[in-house]
């Protein structure tokens, strides 16, 4: 069935109904309920009521009567996009956290962290304007478009604020991202990343910590990208380009890492070192910092690549040390279901490495 803004519907699977406000793609609407939020519902879900029959009355009380046509009230556009972005209120350490665009999910009523809606921040904590677009995954793997725009430097915008029931389809997605700004020390690359969080997260109020990005609120914060770590246009240039001429020692250490089939194995499998000295020529002036997220960069590209062109299993090798690296990346694939991690060869390695199994590509 086909509705447009200003129908009046009634939900099939839960008591209530709303106003369409907007279509969201052929498949699902947004519909504003009576506390004034818009909820992502799909169009089957939906059923169409006339304002003078029975069905209308659901939305009455007992004593109240029916208005002959329902007036529908609309912010101008400049207007409703004005109030979805804040600035930043950084306090305390906040400036210390890195530069980038992260995602937030906070609960509307702060006292009771499991329960009630929740609001899903976008957040640019960075000295340019973004431009952004916002997708869920759906349950057939095909993605629904659900929200596009541009968010100031130091700002934060709502998204949405959803219910709890809708929490599955709210953490599984990928955001796109363009930088703008007026002077640049250089262009960065378009950012796409995917996201996935467990529901079960939204569950444990060990999982909510005060984030300075939205005035100290308890909420789940996840990392879109850090500029630090986004190549400029120009050093994907010289990654992609074939037969390049060597470069010159004095950027080298800017040359962004290839793909994995530089560390292939056999034909479903490679080994990747991650020793800092495997990595950049010039490591001997890095900090500790520095070199951890220079090798967990390398590691989430690499991995990625090789779930990308189908690999089966891929070994890194982290050294013995004192296990910060080890630590940091079980830590980073945490949220991943279909990726399994061992210890790798003792005897072709001793404890230094660990395996990944990609079930995925099974």
């Amino acid at each position: 069935m086909k509705f447009k803004p200003g129908d009046k519907v009634r939900f099939l699977n839960t008591t209530g109904g709303g106003i369409i406000v907007k279509e969201i793609n052929a498949a699902m609407v947004s519909v504003a309920i009576a506390d004034g939020f818009e909820i992502p519902t799909l169009i089957s879900e939906l059923v169409a009521i006339e304002p003078s029959g029975a069905s209308g009355d659901l939305f009455l009380n007992k004593n109240e009567k029916q208005p002959e046509k329902a007036p529908i009230i609309q912010p101008e556009p400049e207007e409703a996009e004005t109030e979805r972005i804040t600035r930043i209120v950084h306090r305390g350490s906040a400036a210390s956290m890195p530069s980038g665009v992260y995602l937030a999910w906070a609960p509307q009523d702060q006292q009771r962290l499991l329960a009630g809606k929740l609001d899903v921040y976008l957040v640019n904590n960075t000295t340019s304007d973004i431009l952004y677009t916002f997708l869920l995954k759906n349950s057939d793997g095909s993605f629904s478009g659900i929200d596009y725009g541009s968010v100031p430097p130091e700002s934060k915008l709502v998204i949405e604020s959803i219910v709890r029931e809708d929490i599955g389809m709210w953490s599984n997605g990928v955001i796109q991202v363009l930088f703008f700004s007026d002077e640049n020390d250089k262009v960065l690359m378009p950012v796409s990343a995917t996201f996935r969080i467990k529901g079960s997260v939204f569950y444990q109020e060990g999982s909510y910590h005060e984030t300075r990005f939205l005035a100290g609120q308890q909420a789940i914060l996840y990392t879109v990208c850090e500029l630090n770590r986004i190549p400029s246009t120009y050093d994907h240039i010289l990654n992609e380009k074939e037969n390049r001429e060597p470069l010159p020692a004095s950027a080298e250490r800017f040359r962004p890492e290839t793909g994995i089939d530089q560390y292939r194995t056999t034909a479903n499998e490679a080994v990747v070192d991650l020793h800092i000295s495997a990595l950049r020529q010039d490591y001997a002036n890095l900090s500790p910092h520095e070199i951890l997220t220079i090798q967990l960069g390398v590691f989430e590209r690499l991995l990625s690549s090789a779930i990308a062109l189908g690999y089966k299993s891929v070994v890194f090798i982290h050294g013995i040390g004192n296990g910060t690296l080890k630590q940091a990346i079980i830590k980073r694939i945490s949220d991943y279901d279909d990726i399994e991690f061992r210890n790798a060869s003792f005897a072709k390695f001793g404890n230094g490495a660990i395996e990944f199994i990609l079930h995925r590509n099974q």
